[in-house]
């Protein structure tokens, strides 16, 4: 009998139960078909599959019309259902209501978006959106990739040079929420500001490094290489607060991204000046596996993303 059904299933399609829900209406062929834009020959036709599938005349001919049998009746209210879970299916997305919503947004955020972008973003849900709680997970760029692919997180926030592929299909998307420079950052009064900061005397002063990812040497490095400088580093940290304590106690001076120094130089009586080099930008990314291209509710937190990070 299981296999009976799904032949029997295989042979209904969406016109069908249109046509059927036509003709409950009107009671007439002509009108049912003017309706749905159907020729009435066509409507006929789908008349007869009807029968043949159910094994009933379904409609029986009448002085106004055709009247339906009680078989019909008996369908009507459960045909009428599966055609509005079918619309439903094809409607657009619903935005996301963050007034009516309870849901944790869950995202992969570093010791840079820790420090700029977050404290922001969960100052603002604190404020205007108190249901919606944010969970943030520390994570480097493959660790954050991996967490979008297993569902573990909603949004990878960072710098993401390339994405990768899968059988040549994209598995991410990005939207790009700002763009990021770097300036160099000492103690106030510190001696390589007085007088211009040229590469020479910028790679020659003693540099704090900071590596959040385990990696030597950054785009800043690269770049001075290729004017054949390197930078003289004395010490590494793994995150910025340490690094920006060690700054106001010492003479090193260490490349930090802008809104690092903008947000923090004042509380660590530190002085900033840009980075003599340029080319050394990167664009800061929200990153959401493909899967969620059209979520409301990632939109939402992009939107919200955008708007507090600008």
């Amino acid at each position: 009998m299981k296999d009976i059904h799904k032949i029997k299933l295989r042979l209904v399609d969406g016109t069908l139960l249109i046509v059927f829900l036509a003709v409950m209406r009107h009671r007439k062929a002509t009108l049912a078909a003017n309706e749905i834009g159907l020729s009435q020959p066509a409507v006929s036709h789908a008349l007869g599959r009807l029968r043949r599938l159910y094994g009933d005349p379904l409609f029986l001919r009448s002085a106004y019309g055709v009247e339906p049998t009680a078989l019909a009746r008996e369908l009507e209210p459960k045909v009428r259902r599966i055609v509005r879970l079918i619309s439903e299916t094809l409607e657009e997305p619903s935005e996301f209501d963050p007034e009516s919503s309870e849901v944790t947004a869950r995202i992969a955020a570093y010791d840079y978006e820790l420090a700029t972008i977050l404290p922001q973003l969960i100052s603002g849900t604190s404020r205007f959106h108190r249901n919606i709680r944010v969970e943030t997970l520390t994570l480097s760029s493959g660790e954050a990739l991996a967490g979008l692919a297993n569902s573990q997180i909603d949004l990878a926030l960072g710098y993401f040079e390339t994405l990768p592929f899968s059988n040549s299909q994209a598995q991410f998307v990005y939207e790009d929420l700002y763009t990021e420079d770097y300036v160099v950052v000492g103690k106030r009064g510190h001696p390589l500001f007085i007088g211009e900061v040229t590469l020479e005397r910028y790679a020659e002063a003693l540099h704090l490094l900071i590596l959040p990812s385990g990696e030597s040497k950054g785009v800043v490095d690269h770049a001075l290489q290729t004017h054949g400088l390197y930078r003289n580093v004395h010490a590494t940290v793994p995150l910025f607060f340490p690094a920006l304590t060690l700054l106001e106690q010492s003479e090193l001076v260490a490349t930090l991204p802008r809104r690092v120094a903008e947000g923090h130089a004042t509380r660590f009586n530190l002085d900033f000046v840009a980075l003599p080099l340029p080319g050394t930008s990167f664009p800061v990314r929200a990153v959401r596996h493909v899967r969620d291209a059209n979520s409301p509710f990632h939109d939402w937190m992009v939107a919200l993303l955008s708007s507090t990070s600008k």
